[in-house]
């Protein structure tokens, strides 16, 4: 259960390097008053299910009768021709067959020439066309002992050896047409219509690809329910006539979340201000002590007042809901009970370990406060400086170098 509360938070004055020159009038708040709830985190992992890519054709080619395997040249990997032969089976008996079939021809022929003249002559005739179907029919099946490609494309398994018996409908080969591929992934609902173009990750490559059919969700993509996003199933079609793509490779979706999840409060998100260019949705949360600016992805809307977003959280950030003045990144919070009124606003880099410079900070009447003891990546920390309560601050004199805040 997240718990809320109106928290007066101690905000002290820092010192930063900074080229803007600030008047002596112009004062800095030194406490305002900050709703901070703690954050309920979720790990994207449950929801990275790769989907995997499928020719666009494929086909399983199987013994047409009980017969001999007699030869399979091609390895498993081959490519072949529209028509090409894949295997061959044994073909000694229906070639009798057809032997047969056209004996029974000539004799059928025969005897309707010897019954041209008589009234038996159409009985013939009938006789003649049925031995001619039969022997259409035997080099039918002579025909079946020869297996052939239905499409150009590459064979991507065998399962039988020469010499092997083969029962009808037996596995000999499959073969897959791999110029296109195709797989189905989870997209948002609006960017998922028929005809569009999508990117999505295919181990490390971002392909373009364009949706063919949105349908509904499947059970295998069942827990992306949970998220408050609009989710279809998608078949996209994804050119390769180069073959740089393979069947069986994983694709991630772009609509799926790939850091922590949190739901917040709506009024905690920040939007960029209309008409400015760059930056996006952003939240502030309390990390060591400072304010940072989070930049979040906005998965959907749970209920009226509530917004699921993702974004790079840590479990022990607290989620700043609220605050009676504008806070800025880096700025020091203290939540100090008692010692409140001793405080101040620090605007300093919020991690001490990236690149900016870290102030030193003495507070009224309390002593100095050295920095942090945690180095930064491209500047010195700066000296620590007395700060004089501005109640009582001097005027500067003429001439005189502006203060550093």
């Amino acid at each position: 259960m997240m718990v809320r509360g109106w928290t007066t938070a101690l905000l002290g004055l820092s010192l930063v390097a900074s080229t803007t020159r600030v008047t002596h009038a112009q004062q800095v708040p030194d406490s305002a008053k900050v709703e901070s709830i703690p954050l309920e985190l979720k790990s994207p992992d449950r929801y990275q299910i790769p989907s995997l890519l499928e020719p666009i054709r494929r086909v399983t080619i199987t013994a047409p009768s009980d017969n001999i395997l007699r030869s399979l040249e091609l390895p498993v990997g081959s490519s072949v021709r529209d028509r090409q032969e894949i295997a061959q089976l044994d073909r000694a008996e229906a070639l009798a067959r057809v032997k047969i079939a056209d004996a029974n021809v000539k004799e059928m022929q025969a005897t309707l020439a010897l019954l041209k003249q008589t009234p038996n002559a159409a009985v013939a005739q009938a006789q003649l066309e049925a031995a001619q179907a039969r022997a259409e029919l035997a080099t039918l099946d002579l025909d079946r002992c020869t297996l052939r490609a239905p499409f150009a494309g590459r064979l991507i398994d065998v399962a039988v050896s020469p010499g092997q018996f083969l029962p009808k409908g037996a596995k000999v080969a499959e073969l897959a047409d791999d110029t296109s591929l195709r797989v189905l992934i989870p997209l948002e609902r609006t960017a998922a219509t028929v005809g569009s173009t999508v990117k999505i990750n295919v181990e490390g490559q971002v392909i373009a690809g364009k949706v063919q059919a949105s349908l509904p969700l499947p059970e295998t993509l069942a827990p992306l329910r949970e998220l408050a996003t609009a989710f279809t199933a998608a078949w996209v079609i994804l050119p390769n006539e180069k073959g740089e793509l393979e069947p069986g490779q994983r694709a991630l979706s772009p609509s799926l979340p790939t850091s922590t999840l949190a739901t917040i409060p709506a009024r905690a998100l920040h939007q960029p201000a209309k008409g400015t260019s760059g930056g996006g949705s952003h939240v502030q949360v309390i990390r060591n002590e400072y304010v940072t600016n989070i930049p979040v992805r906005i998965l959907g809307n749970p209920g009226p007042e509530r917004v699921q977003v993702t974004g790079l959280f840590r479990p022990m950030d607290a989620l700043v809901v609220s605050s009676s003045v504008p806070l800025i990144a880096g700025t020091l919070i203290r939540f100090s009970g008692a010692a409140a009124a001793h405080g101040g606003v620090e605007p300093t880099n919020p991690d001490p370990a990236e690149g900016g410079e870290i102030a030193g900070i003495t507070p009224p009447r309390t002593g100095s406060r050295g920095s942090s003891g945690a180095s930064t990546k491209s500047r010195a920390s700066s000296p620590a400086v007395t700060r004089v309560p501005p109640a009582t601050a001097p005027a500067t004199p003429k001439g005189a170098a502006p203060p550093p805040f």
